[in-house]
């Protein structure tokens, strides 16, 4: 046995990847390493630490570009890679234990350094739920959180008020939060003022709600000097979305996180697939030169000095100010508990929103409309019911004879036909393949079943509910109650990590004890949460989208969505039904959407929740509204698109008549995106 193996089993893991991914272990290559460490200015670091090291890539990385720091440390919870960091590189101080523990912060040689530099453990809330492990413990959530508030008492690089400030943020940062999120304020607490943060984080820390609490830290007390972009998604292997690398320079607390000068800018820098080699991602960008990491940051420092730009099939390098990044955090901020402590005028707050860079150009100088987000038109978005166990949750209608309905659960049960009553069924779209050709979803058409049993239990479950449980529900029918059990017993899964349906992390909190004082009944596992608004929305738009992005009117309310669809909901809106379906397959919508929304390495878009909060649209007179809903009434009945709904919004924004010219090159922008993507798709299908 491997030692990762025996590891994972003395620890209590099923086999080692389950260990790993819990350990959210992606290791960076040196090659990655030696970019970051370039950007970051490693070698004129007196003093460097990578707090969450793994085998020590990082910093290896560094040492290889010519860094020579009077000290070097490394932090990490993995005994296994701990050994490996040591061995590896003696001349640095290896500590083994989690870098959210303030005695192993304490153990470190000191409390604030010049590079911090790290490819933080990417490990979803779900698992962090609870700690794991035996003897080498991996702390839970509020473990985290807890030992990140202890710990910011020895930073020295903070003083008083910073410290207040962040452990308001530390206190108040979502737990829906993945591991990355503590991690960043862990990091940006080390680093000393004049001193750099140099991170890998995925692409979608751009675009996640909860990651707002490090744009604001970032804007407030860093100024971010570069972003490295991912192109097609070639830096890790089993990459499944984009990456990103961070370089940021510590600086003394601004006043307030918003109201930068337009002047202040970072290096943006898209890096293709195409000039990644064996010795990392820009291997073939200077062919035969020995150290093309460096040549690459004193080209991109040019690139500051001159005010120009690079563009080639390698590489592409702009400026973008910090303002725009700013202004577009404006609205998230001001809806997270963590930002009322953070001393923000209330007048620094703006509804507006800047979009893209590409959307931007088109609009010119002269915008017609100010330029608002889709959720301060008061649409609520969100995400579509995550059953947990769609095998089993989810079944395809047959027939009915008028009480109960027979479906085919195909799941986990190879198409078994069982009779459920009509009541406990619920229409629902699953996935992209049932979604029409036209713009309207209509409960009619739909085969797709939602099991609720809120109502009926087993019988053995009601006999030791007791009376709460008796009151509350009917009992199952024999075959029903067959089906169930069955259910109940299966493994899901495969090798060491099969569990049974009920003891599913997503499935396993559908249990409840009762509670007669409060008068709420038991649950048991195969009862569904209650549905929420988001989960039956007005309009629904795939998640991950191979085409550009484009939006279904759900006619009948009470029909639910998959998680797979990003949803929206009009109810107290300025803007109905009829006019969001027009307004969101419009070319300008498409087109922001392919320029913001995260492309996955496959070439997919991904428009999450945030995406389509943040959706910048323009401000439509009431006039112009009611065109729009006529116009979408049209989309919805006969399925063509008219463009009017294109003159309509391009006007808008403009504040005049839009010309053909600029209709059309508006939808080219839109098809820009798409193409972009499909290209990217086939050099990643080449590779």
């Amino acid at each position: 046995m491997n030692p990762g193996a025996l590891m994972a089993a003395q620890e209590g893991f099923s086999e080692e990847a389950e260990r790993r991914k819990r350990l959210g272990q992606y290791f960076s290559g040196v090659g990655l390493a030696r970019l970051l460490g370039a950007l970051a200015k490693a070698e004129s670091a007196r003093s460097i630490i990578d707090p969450m090291a793994g085998n020590g890539d990082m910093l290896a990385g560094c040492l290889a570009i010519g860094a020579r720091p009077k000290q070097m440390c490394a932090i990490e919870i993995d005994p296994i890679a701990t050994t490996a960091c040591a061995a590896r590189l003696p001349e640095v101080d290896c500590i083994l234990g989690s870098a959210f523990s303030q005695s192993v912060i304490a153990a470190t040689p000191r409390r604030e350094w010049e590079l911090v530099i790290t490819n933080p453990p990417y490990v979803r809330y779900q698992s962090l739920s609870r700690g794991a492990g035996r003897r080498f413990k991996l702390p839970g959530a509020m473990e985290v959180r807890n030992g990140l508030l202890k710990s910011l008492d020895d930073m020295s690089a903070l003083d008083e008020t910073d410290k207040r400030l962040f452990r308001a943020m530390v206190s108040g940062y979502s737990g829906l939060s993945d591991l990355a999120v503590p991690s960043w304020i862990l990091c940006a607490s080390m680093v000393s003022v004049g001193g750099r943060l140099a991170l890998v984080v995925p692409e979608s820390w751009l675009s996640r709600d909860y990651a707002s609490v490090v744009h604001y830290l970032l804007l407030r007390w860093f100024q971010i000097e570069h972003i490295v972009e991912d192109e097609h998604a070639a830096w890790f292997e089993d990459a499944q979305v984009k990456t990103t690398l961070l370089v940021a320079r510590r600086i003394k607390r601004r006043e307030s996180a918003f109201g930068w000068d337009k002047r202040n800018t970072f290096i943006r820098t898209k890096v293709s697939g195409k000039a990644a080699g064996p010795e990392g991602p820009i291997a073939r960008l200077f062919p035969g030169c020995r150290k093309p990491e460096a040549l690459l940051s004193d080209k991109l420092a040019e690139v500051i000095d001159t005010e120009t730009g690079i563009e080639d099939s390698f590489i592409s390098v702009s400026q973008s100010p910090l303002a725009r990044v700013a202004e577009n955090l404006n609205s998230v901020c001001s809806k997270q508990k963590w930002f009322s402590s953070m001393g923000e005028k209330q007048t620094q707050m703006s509804v507006t929103f800047n979009p893209p860079e590409a959307l931007s150009k088109w609009l010119g100088s002269d915008v017609g409309t100010p330029i608002i987000t889709l959720e301060s038109l008061g649409v609520s978005v969100g995400q579509g019911l995550r059953t947990g166990a769609n095998g089993f949750f989810y079944a395809t209608y047959l027939h009915d004879d008028g009480s109960a309905a027979t479906v085919s659960v195909s799941g986990f049960d190879n198409g078994r036909h069982v009779q459920i009553p009509l009541e406990c069924l619920h229409p629902v779209v699953r996935r992209q393949a049932e979604l029409p050709e036209g713009f309207v979803i209509r409960r009619s058409k739909l085969k797709g079943r939602v099991l609720d049993f809120r109502t009926i239990a087993l019988r053995e479950d009601i006999k030791a509910g007791g009376s709460l449980a008796r009151s509350a529900y009917s009992p199952m029918s024999p075959e029903l109650s067959a089906f169930v059990r069955t259910m109940a017993a299966k493994d899901i899964g495969e090798n060491g990590s099969a569990k049974r349906i009920p003891d599913l992390s997503a499935v396993a909190p559908n249990i409840r004890k009762g509670d007669a004082a409060k008068g709420f009944a038991p649950r048991f596992w195969y009862m569904l949460p209650d549905f929420a608004p988001r989960h039956q929305p007005d309009i629904l738009m795939p998640r991950v989208n191979s085409g550009n992005p484009k939006a279904w009117l759900v006619a009948d309310r009470g029909v639910l969505a998959d998680a797979n669809f990003s949803t929206l909901r009009v109810d107290g809106s300025w803007i109905d039904r009829y006019a969001l379906l027009a307004l969101l397959n419009s070319s300008w919508c498409r087109a922001t959407l392919e320029f913001g929304a995260s492309v996955m390495g496959g070439g997919a878009l991904k428009v999450e929740a945030t995406h389509l909060r943040r959706l910048p649209v323009p401000r439509l007179s009431e006039s112009e509204m009611t065109r729009l809903s006529s116009l979408g009434k049209r989309l919805a009945k006969d399925g063509d698109y008219s463009n009017d709904i294109e003159c309509l919004v391009a006007s808008a924004l403009l504040g005049r008549i839009a010309t053909k010219r600029e209709i059309a090159a508006l939808s080219r922008l839109a098809d820009d995106g798409l193409n972009r993507r499909k290209r990217q798709k086939m050099r990643t299908e080449t590779r």
